[in-house]
């Protein structure tokens, strides 16, 4: 099983609209991050966790889970994003086959490289989030043809328009 940890604010900051958002509301940026990664995550069946801290914040650490395959944490008073996941690698390393981890903090990065750990930029995970989402719209949106006709052989669409062409002409 893979997961990513993507540490938000990171990722928000190395993203203009997401920035431009962050401006206006550090919920709806957060909403809007989530949003990206749930589709991303449905799309390549990858679990994912994202991790806001509240470094200078107030209050306890809560986990939040947000679809079967996405969770988001948002860190304790005194608590990084980062320290959030170099100890989840610490403690879940063997659960997982590869954990992806996105981040813009180097030293992040050089601490964690492990054959099964794999640093990330947030500039190169958006890229890969948004090459997802492209693919979502244009597979499902309204003038899209339907998804199932792509997973239909050639000549069985064939024979289902010809039945389909016999069907409506008998009820003319």
């Amino acid at each position: 099983m893979k997961i990513i940890l993507v540490d938000g604010y990171n990722v928000i900051h190395a993203s203009s609209s997401l920035r431009a958002l962050l401006s206006k509301s550090v919920y709806k940026a957060q909403a809007k991050l989530v949003e990206m990664i749930c589709s991303h995550c449905s799309l390549q069946n990858i679990k994912a966790c994202i991790v806001f801290d509240a470094y200078r914040g107030e209050g306890a650490e809560r986990k939040e889970e947000v679809s079967p395959l996405v969770s988001v944490v948002y860190t304790g008073k005194g608590k990084t994003a980062d320290s959030f996941i170099e100890s989840f690698i610490a403690k879940h390393r063997s659960n997982y086959s590869l954990i992806y981890v996105i981040t813009s903090d180097l030293a992040e990065g050089m601490t964690v490289l492990d054959e099964r750990i794999i640093p990330v930029s947030p500039k190169n995970f958006l890229k890969e989030v948004k090459t997802s989402l492209n693919f979502i719209s244009k597979s499902y949106s309204p003038r899209a043809k339907p998804f199932v006709y792509h997973l239909i052989s050639g000549d069985v669409l064939k024979r289902i328009r010809e039945e389909k062409l016999s069907k409506d002409k008998r009820k003319s």
